[in-house]
């Protein structure tokens, strides 16, 4: 059974849009990659067609797995990450194909099932501050495993998106921010 996620922030800054280009800006995505131990971050699409702006990106983390999981690796560990902006909604769509899934079908016999799919979206509340919430679901088919491996990404999440928010208002805090 998936494992649901949800975390809620309050950003400030002067607008939804300033908080979805800081979430795109390269500056500020190479400080959370810093922070994060990432070790490396590959841009393998960006599309901006005005309406919607999709970026995918490999990424890998300098973490290792536990032993028990490392055989549904492809190493080194990494992930496909899709995050899809659509402007007019004042939302992003996330999808994120980590390598644990190597070899296995999802359903219907599909390659590369997603993993983790989420929804980033953003609201100004009446003090004007901007409120995110990023919430989602991890699901892993791995027979015996699946919710060990589905426990261990949340917990991850709840390591790291602290880490990316603190980063982000830091990146909005400053004199040059939109």
């Amino acid at each position: 059974m998936p494992t649901q996620f949800c975390f809620e922030h309050v950003f400030r800054a002067p607008s939804v849009a300033a908080v979805f280009a800081a979430y795109f800006d390269p500056a500020n995505v190479l400080h959370q990659d810093q922070m994060l131990d990432i070790v490396e971050r590959s841009v393998l699409e960006l599309v901006d067609d005005g309406t919607t702006l999709r970026r995918t990106c490999k990424v890998v983390p300098r973490r290792q797995l536990p032993a028990i999981i490392r055989p549904f690796v492809s190493y080194p560990l990494h992930y496909l990450e899709t995050a899809t902006w659509h402007r007019r909604d004042d939302q992003i769509d996330v999808e994120i194909r980590p390598s644990i899934l190597k070899g296995l079908k999802g359903p219907k016999g599909k390659d590369d099932k997603p993993a983790i799919t989420a929804m980033y979206r953003l609201s100004r509340l009446s003090d004007g501050a901007i409120h995110r919430r990023y919430e989602g679901v991890v699901s892993v088919d791995i027979a015996l495993l699946a919710t060990r491996i589905e426990r261990g990404i949340v917990a991850e999440f709840e390591r790291s998106v602290p880490v990316a928010v603190a980063c982000t208002q830091a990146f909005l805090d400053r004199p040059c921010a939109i």
